[in-house]
């Protein structure tokens, strides 16, 4: 939730009770601390729950009382990773490229070892209304064991860039005014020499 956004949500929370201690700065940045973790609808929803259950409170909940109406009411699009996924790069999902009878089609599954990830399993007819035959599985159905500790480590390590990626990266600094200087292959300036290298 962004500043703006928490600030919204504290307007809500002076402008329903009467009572609160927004005035205290230790008790003000306890609630900013804890609108940071949800997302804005997410806290939105948890208050208009603990308005309509409270009719007669005068009293603004407690921190505590926001994290469980938080809990109670979840948001998937709030999903977010405590660390880092390195198998979805916490995007939530693999794109894979499939040729099926010479006809190249991209494939979207879902990251099960994340909470992003989780978020994005869809099944078309688990849906009450309008039932359909989509469905997102999950990486695991089409990648073993071996496959995945290889996308784990792909992302983990940084790639090199090809040449065709610097010689762009150098266009784009040129048109700043700024100059990459081209860097030699490693090995390529003492090739061929009989000399030991300094370095």
């Amino acid at each position: 939730m962004t500043n703006p956004e928490s600030e919204k949500i504290l307007d809500r929370l002076r402008n329903n009770y009467q009572y609160n201690r927004f005035n205290e700065p230790a008790v003000m940045a306890e609630y900013k601390r804890i609108l940071a973790k949800y997302g804005y609808e997410q806290m939105n929803r948890a208050i208009d729950s603990l308005i309509d259950g409270c009719k007669d409170d005068r009293n603004a909940p407690m921190p505590p009382m926001l994290i469980k109406a938080c809990r109670e009411n979840p948001n998937i699009s709030d999903a977010r990773n405590e660390t880092r996924c390195d198998v979805c790069n916490d995007k939530g999902y693999i794109l894979t490229k499939e040729v099926i009878e010479r006809n190249a089609y991209e494939f979207v599954y879902y990251c099960p070892f994340c909470q992003i990830g989780k978020s994005q399993a869809y099944n078309g007819s688990n849906c009450k209304e309008g039932k359909t035959n989509a469905v997102c599985l999950p990486i695991t159905e089409i990648m073993d064991e071996q496959a995945i500790a290889q996308l784990r480590y792909t992302n983990n390590h940084q790639q090199a860039m090809t040449d065709a990626e610097k010689e762009e990266l150098r266009g784009k600094l040129a048109r700043m005014g700024l100059r990459m200087p081209a860097v030699l292959n490693r090995g390529d300036a003492w090739e061929g020499k009989d000399e030991s290298c300094p370095f």
